[in-house]
């Protein structure tokens, strides 16, 4: 195995565990492997592991109340938490401190490895892992931590920099990969300029959302959308609100496209760097948040400045074409002849006397409505 990041740890244990198994480690990056996330949430439903067990599953079925409060609790934690990842704080300073108890004890079978593995960086600068059974299983006598360079990958295995030839019948490159690239396959914008060559020196976007001199061109997942604490799930279902937001403008108001200001863009990245400035994230590691010395891998800020952040489009800052009536220019064309769809297809003309469609303000905080509405939906 060669590798320390979060896939060489998922592997590493389930590999360790086979009948006749010798593994020999190549691991000479460090990594803070971290306590089991929400571990006392885990100790009062009695989970051994990050794992459901049949009886658990089939009660979050059978009672929606009970996994709603569940997964409330998971991720108002992990919420909480936003401070681990700003350098210098109490919690960071805390959070570091109960991860090198935690790895000294899981590696107390063989203390020296966990030497050679403590980074001097600060937690969260490459992503965290809990990594159930990684250092457990490092200090099997099945296992070998070999930290020497690798130099040469031979016909009967590896040879690593002391000129020991490790001999092997499989090699598992859990090595990295690159995050910072363009799609594979070619996208074209204005003029004919493609994304690859757009972000040749940084991937650049607004929002993390859409760039510049591609119309119409939105993304889930792209660069600046992942999160250092907190729920990504929450974070996707929020970029993909506010992408149905700009379609139903689209189609609303006969716009043939529109298109992110190239200013908007560049006060993005002015924004998330000077974010990133107090981070653990610019630390002295290698991690694939970073592209050079940027981060690119990031939100800048937590999952609930992401929701919020997204919550309503600033329509200002895209630029519009419009398809225009034939015969008349005229950006209003778009209403139509003066009916709704409703009274013409015989519809519900008083739909909105329906309960669902009520939409009582909350005053002073608005949050507090969702809630109680997110509440009556797991009822």
């Amino acid at each position: 195995m060669i590798g320390s990041g979060s896939s060489a740890i998922q592997i590493i244990p389930q590999l360790q565990k086979r009948t006749g198994t010798d593994l020999s480690c190549f691991i000479r990056g460090k990594t803070w492997i971290s306590p089991p996330f929400a571990q006392s949430i885990q100790d009062s439903l009695g989970m051994s592991s990050t794992t459901f067990s049949d009886e658990q599953r089939k009660r979050f079925a059978d009672d929606p109340e009970h996994f709603y409060n569940f997964r409330r609790t998971i991720e108002a934690d992990s919420n909480n938490i936003h401070s681990v990842t700003i350098r210098g704080t109490d919690m960071a300073k805390g959070a570091q401190a109960e991860f090198e108890k935690s790895m000294k004890e899981r590696l107390k079978k063989k203390p020296e490895i966990f030497d050679k593995i403590k980074p001097d960086f600060a937690p969260g600068c490459r992503r965290l892992t809990p990594g159930p059974g990684f250092l457990e299983a490092l200090t099997q006598d099945n296992v070998h931590f070999i930290q020497d360079r690798i130099t040469a990958v031979e016909h009967t295995g590896v040879r690593t920099a002391d000129g020991t030839l490790h001999e092997v019948d499989v090699i598992v490159c859990a090595t990295g990969f690159h995050t910072a690239a363009a799609p594979p396959f070619a996208v074209k914008g204005l003029n004919g300029i493609t994304l690859a060559d757009h972000w040749s020196k940084r991937a650049s976007t607004y929002m993390s959302i859409t760039t510049d001199s591609f119309p119409n061109l939105f993304m889930m997942l792209g660069p600046n959308s992942a999160i250092g604490s907190g729920s990504l799930t929450k974070m996707i279902e929020s970029v993909g609100d506010y992408i149905f937001k700009c379609l139903r403008k689209i189609q609303r108001e006969n716009i043939r496209s529109m298109s992110i200001k190239s200013a908007r863009v560049r006060d993005f990245l002015r924004y998330s760097d000077a974010y990133f400035k107090s981070t653990v994230f610019t630390d002295e590691c290698r991690s694939w948040y970073r592209t050079g010395d940027k981060i690119t891998g990031l939100w800048p800020g937590s999952t609930l400045h992401c929701i919020e952040s997204l919550r309503s489009p600033r329509w200002e800052d895209y630029d519009y074409e419009y398809v225009q009536d034939e015969t008349e220019e005229n950006q209003l064309a778009w209403m139509g002849n003066g009916w709704s769809i409703n009274q013409l297809d015989n519809g519900d003309t008083a739909w909105y006397l329906r309960p669902e469609y009520q939409d009582v303000p909350q005053a002073p905080l608005p949050e507090e409505k969702e809630f109680y509405q997110v509440r009556a939906f797991a009822n």
